[in-house]
């Protein structure tokens, strides 16, 4: 891992805060901050009040950067979840920003059954490879969420492209996609690239 650990500087209401996030210098997908991430982040920043007292499934969190953002800008609890080898760079970055309404949990979605109870369910990055789609789509039909957030950069070369393509195709049968607001964003940290959808059940 990294010795110095990213600093993100925000500011809420006129105070200046800041997350410390560390990354893995040797990683897959899930050990660096992702520039969907950032734009997520961001995002939850601008409209912080939305999220008070909210109860928060993140999956695929990485390095936990979203939802440690949720948990400093007052979520009522956050469960940043990732598959068992990504735990221990969670649990540094959950404890580095010194929070005690976010807690880490291995989960895999083509296994386990969502929890009850959720106000966001939230899935930055997480669509990359095709045998987990289909898993993917269960587990969020079988969400009570009564949010369901998925942010995902646009591929357009490989399995991650063609697992996109599937999962949008797919998910469609199921739910309304509906775009976040442009608006709504924060305009130093927005990408035309990346795909911010809100999931309706229908």
């Amino acid at each position: 891992m990294e010795d110095y650990p990213r600093i993100l500087e925000y500011e809420i209401d006129g105070e200046e805060k800041e997350l410390i996030i560390y990354q893995e210098v040797i990683s897959d997908v899930g050990g660096v901050v992702w520039d969907s991430a950032l734009m997520a982040t961001y995002y939850f920043i601008k409209n912080h009040r939305k999220w008070q007292e909210k109860t928060v499934l993140e999956l695929g969190s990485g390095t936990g950067i979203c939802g440690i953002a949720l948990a400093a800008l007052g979520a009522q609890k956050v469960i940043a979840s990732d598959l068992e080898n990504q735990i221990n760079l969670l649990n540094r970055n959950i404890k580095a920003n010194n929070l005690s309404n976010i807690e880490s949990r291995a989960l895999d979605w083509t296994k386990d059954a969502p929890p009850r109870n959720l106000d966001l369910l939230l899935a930055v990055d997480c669509i990359y490879y095709l045998s987990s789609i289909f898993p993917l789509i269960d587990f969020l039909k079988n969400s009570d969420a009564k949010e369901i957030l998925i942010v995902s950069e646009k591929r357009d070369i490989g399995e991650a492209s063609r697992a996109q393509n599937l999962f949008f195709e797919k998910i469609e049968e199921f739910f309304n996609v509906i775009n976040v607001p442009k608006c709504e964003f924060d305009k130093h940290f927005y990408a035309d690239d990346i795909i911010f959808v809100n999931l309706i059940k229908k």
